[in-house]
């Protein structure tokens, strides 16, 4: 199939338009997103794939999906992880399942089953798509593509005749952010997270718009980076773009003011984790990573055995303000990696509350 053969025309100039993605099972999240933003009747929601997998209530969001799309002014594209109905019998499924948390645990689990207690994979799949038809049907027929006036709304990513896209591509290319294109219109793609295009040295989640390309990448990381969250891109009536996210970590009161002067940051994202360890203490490990000037890494997120590094990771500092409150992701040894503004970073552990 292309998208050609599986899209949706539709025109949202002069009204105003939430367009989020990557949602992977977080109805709470959606909910809270949409509270933030006051989306009403008159507005138009986009969901740009992946509304399932990896967070813990695909179930749930699918119900809620249905009855969002049932207000008549809600849309979706079909992401990759939404077509695990039709990957059941796939030799992959068992492998990806024990390292990202599916669907299809949830749909044993209301069972009362697990794996174990079937003769083969194909006699678990024929149950779980009788049984759970109801849930297939959501989403099993969601566009590859929306497009508007001035606006293509795709999953992952779109060929340069963006018609003949295949729907393998359209839901899995991963670099498109970075690609240049012709296209006149604006390419709205989820899929891979905007925190893997490092821009000027920082790690951020929040939607970045390509300087030289008429692209928008809007996944926030949500449910699948250590940081993530959920994006929202506002499309006003005017055309004028706004931008948002809702997040759950805990928040945390500066105590102290702290300044960490002028830095060059680092930082490093999947797939680049390669790293040469050189000598360090419990707080920080000096690193080089192939011709890229060498930095001072947390040492917790090293894995010394296979010189790489555990997870995304950047040396930035915050500045921040005694009194103002700021995101934390994880307390390590002395310091404290926290989210302000939608940008990841640490500070020294006294300074927090």
């Amino acid at each position: 199939m292309k998208i050609k053969d599986n899209y949706l025309k539709l025109n949202i100039r002069n009204k105003r338009t939430i367009v989020t993605s990557d949602v992977h099972g977080r109805p709470d999240l959606l909910d809270k997103l949409l509270e933030k933003v006051n989306f009403s009747p008159e507005d138009i929601l986009i969901i740009n794939g992946d509304i399932i997998d990896k967070g813990p209530d695909s179930i749930r969001m699918i119900s809620y999906a249905e009855r969002l799309k049932a207000q008549g002014n809600v849309y979706m594209t079909l992401g990759n992880c939404d077509k695990i109905f039709d990957e059941l019998e796939e030799a992959f499924l068992y492998d990806y399942m024990e390292y990202r948390y599916t669907i299809v645990h949830e749909m044993l689990k209301q069972l009362g089953k697990t794996r174990d207690d079937y003769s083969s994979q194909r006699e678990l799949a024929e149950e779980l798509r009788t049984k759970f038809e109801h849930l297939h049907n959501v989403v099993k027929d969601l566009p590859l593509m929306i497009e508007t006036e001035d606006y293509i709304f795709v999953h992952a990513g779109v060929d340069e005749d963006y018609m003949e896209t295949s729907e393998h591509d359209a839901l899995n290319m991963p670099f498109f952010y970075n690609q240049p294109h012709q296209l006149e219109k604006t390419v709205v793609v989820g899929h891979f997270p905007a925190c893997n295009f490092v821009e000027q040295g920082m790690y951020h989640h929040n939607i970045k718009i390509h300087p030289n390309y008429n692209t928008i990448a809007i996944d926030g990381g949500n449910e699948v980076k250590m940081s993530g969250q959920l994006n929202g891109l506002i499309i006003e009536a005017d055309g004028t773009l706004h931008t948002t996210f809702v997040d759950e970590y805990e928040q945390s009161m500066v105590i102290q003011s702290f300044d960490p002067g002028i830095q060059i940051p680092h930082s490093f994202t999947y797939p680049d984790y390669s790293i040469t360890a050189f000598e360090g203490d419990e707080y920080f490990t000096y690193c080089e990573q192939g011709e890229h000037d060498g930095c001072m890494v947390k040492t917790e997120f090293i894995d010394f055995e296979a010189q790489r590094l555990k997870d995304d990771y950047t040396d930035y500092f915050h500045t921040v303000e005694a009194g103002e409150f700021v995101s934390v992701i994880q307390r390590y040894t002395g310091y404290v990696l926290i989210k302000k503004n939608g940008i990841v970073g640490f500070v020294p552990e006294e300074v927090l509350e």
